[in-house]
Parts: C-alpha cells; sequence; structure tokens
C-alpha cells in the first residue's frame, strides 16, 4: 500500500505556515518542538520533496511546499466535514456552533438569541462572534466560524447564502425638527442634515442604497461609530438618520423624543446567513436557519423574505 502522509503531520505542517517558527508552532499544537520537527521531516520524506528551507532560527516555504500547504489546508477542512457529516447525522444541532454576527445585528439579538437556543436546542453550546462583514467572512473561509449572520446584499459568492428576512429602513428625526417632516424624497433633506455609520459598517450602504439617498450633499461628512452616536445628533436636532426595524423593535428609540417615519418606497436590507459549501454540517446549518428565521419573525417582527433566495 502506498505510503501516505498521515492527517497528524498535515496539521503540524500548517501550524508552521501559520506562525512561521518551529516553536510557537509546538506550543500552539501541545507537542515538543523536536516531536514536530521529526513530523516534518517524516512528511518530506513520504513527499520524497524539500516544503521548508531552515537556516539558523529562519525558515522560508519552498514553492512546492507552498502548495502542499493549500492542499493540505483543502484536506484538512474535507477531514473535518466529514466528521461533521456524521455527528450531525447522529446527533443533529448539537455540541459547539459558533455563528459570526455583525454589530449592526448583534446589538439587539444576541441576548434574546442564546436564550431563545437554550430553549429550543438543549445540547447545543452557541458561541457568538461579532465583527465586521469583511472579518466575518474571512473567518467563515478559514474555518474560524461555523456561520455567519450578515447583512444583504453583500458579496458572499464563495458561500452558501440563505435569505431569511427582511429588515425595513425608517427615518429618524427629532419630532421638532422641523425640515424631516412629511419629506417623501430624502434627497431633499438639506445639505450636511444625514447623519451615517462609518463606511466600514455594510449598514450605511443598504441605507443609502434602500432609501435611493443619491444627493452626496446631504450627507454629514461625520461618520459614526455607533448608532447610539447617530442617536446623539440626531437629538440635539442636528439632522436625521436611518435605523433598521430591528433596531427599533428592540426599543433603541424608547424615551426618546425621536420619529420613526418608514420609507415610503419599501426601503429594506436582507438578513441573510451563510456557511461553507463544503460543510458536512449541511443538515445542521438548514434546521438552524429554519428556526432562526421564526426567531427573526417573533422576536424582532421581521418580515420573512418574500422569496427566500439561497445561492449554492
Amino acid at each position: 500500500m502506498t505510503n501516505l502522509p498521515s492527517i497528524k503531520q498535515l496539521q503540524y505542517l500548517l501550524a508552521v505556515h501559520q506562525y512561521q517558527h518551529f516553536g510557537r508552532a509546538a506550543s500552539a499544537c501541545f507537542i515538543g518542538q523536536s516531536t514536530l520537527s521529526t513530523a516534518i521531516q517524516n512528511l518530506e520524506e513520504t513527499l520524497g520533496c524539500q516544503l521548508i528551507e531552515r537556516e539558523n532560527r529562519s525558515l522560508m516555504f519552498t514553492t512546492i511546499g507552498d502548495e502542499v500547504v493549500e492542499r493540505s489546508r483543502k484536506i484538512i477542512h474535507d477531514t473535518i466535514s466529514l466528521k461533521e457529516l456524521t455527528k450531525s447525522f447522529l446527533t443533529p444541532l448539537s455540541g459547539k456552533l459558533t455563528v459570526g454576527v455583525i454589530p449592526t445585528i448583534a446589538s439587539f439579538i444576541a441576548a434574546p438569541l442564546y436564550h431563545f437556543c437554550k430553549q429550543e436546542f438543549c445540547d447545543l453550546e452557541l458561541v457568538l462572534v461579532e465583527d465586521t462583514s469583511d472579518k466575518l467572512l474571512d473567518k467563515l473561509e478559514h474555518g474560524q466560524i461555523d456561520l455567519a449572520l450578515l447583512a444583504l446584499p453583500y458579496q458572499t459568492d464563495k458561500f452558501h447564502t440563505q435569505v431569511l428576512a427582511r429588515d425595513h429602513f425608517s427615518l429618524v428625526h427629532h419630532k421638532d425638527y422641523t425640515p424631516a417632516k412629511n419629506v417623501q424624497d430624502f434627497n431633499l433633506l438639506p445639505d450636511a442634515s444625514v447623519f451615517l455609520l462609518e463606511r466600514e459598517h455594510c449598514m450605511t450602504g443598504h441605507a443609502l442604497s434602500a432609501c435611493h439617498l443619491n444627493r452626496v450633499s446631504c450627507i454629514n461628512p461625520f461618520e459614526a461609530a455607533s448608532l447610539h452616536t447617530l442617536l446623539s445628533m440626531v437629538e440635539y436636532q442636528l439632522g436625521v438618520t436611518f435605523l433598521p426595524q430591528m433596531a427599533i423593535n428592540a426599543g433603541i428609540l424608547d424615551n426618546k423624543n425621536m420619529l420613526a417615519t418608514p420609507s415610503a418606497n419599501e426601503a429594506y436590507r436582507e438578513i441573510g446567513i451563510l456557511w461553507r459549501k463544503t460543510t458536512g454540517r449541511i443538515r445542521d446549518f438548514k434546521l438552524f436557519s429554519q428556526q432562526l428565521e421564526v426567531f427573526l419573525k417573533h422576536q424582532c417582527s421581521l418580515d420573512f423574505a418574500k422569496e427566500t433566495a439561497t445561492s449554492s
């Protein structure tokens, strides 16, 4: 029988590539450096080529070494997927599930989602990771999270995407802020009167697009880091902002002298859940997404997507 590399050897190789240091890689794998070095040498002998050039305390991957790393990463992912497949078959939605959530969703659903999952899935350990869309997709691609809960549209071609609900935008202004009263076309708002989040937050792009806000002069150059900062600007009657229904339903405007006027043109963002196309937990993820859709409908009072779209 052909002598093949072991999964353990490939895992050690990936660790060395990640840390670019034998000592740190060995510590991350909870083994001694000599054990790691021996395993890499055995791997090179099995493959019949040099993967890493070593000189004193430095190292450099060879050209073929870099290729082997990429192939090894896929092999490890496929192996993990195989194990996930059997576990999902035997005990659906059990064990650890790591879900990445963007801040403009996590702020309003994190606590109730934890509570919901404890009630619905007693064998599931839910772990939420809050980060921006770009960073969550990178973590999803590299297996650091299992699922990503994002606002759409967003470039997600690499992953399976399931649209769960629509989150409508409303114009939010102080009740005494005259320029915002009875405004139908948001482009007629005064110059520099629209306050939005920093550009790295996808909600800014969604609000601009969904509300057909295309007159640049009406957007204030100040970019807020949080929704609460936006509301402080509105509270002092410096201008207006746009908030998703999820935030309003969660009570972000409670006890504030502000009004939320729904957009007349059905402006909304879509809430979607994503997973890797190669995962072995598709059964788990479909079941979880179905329950999450129900959660968003009843807990957050969001509309179901009229046509639930998927990308596979």
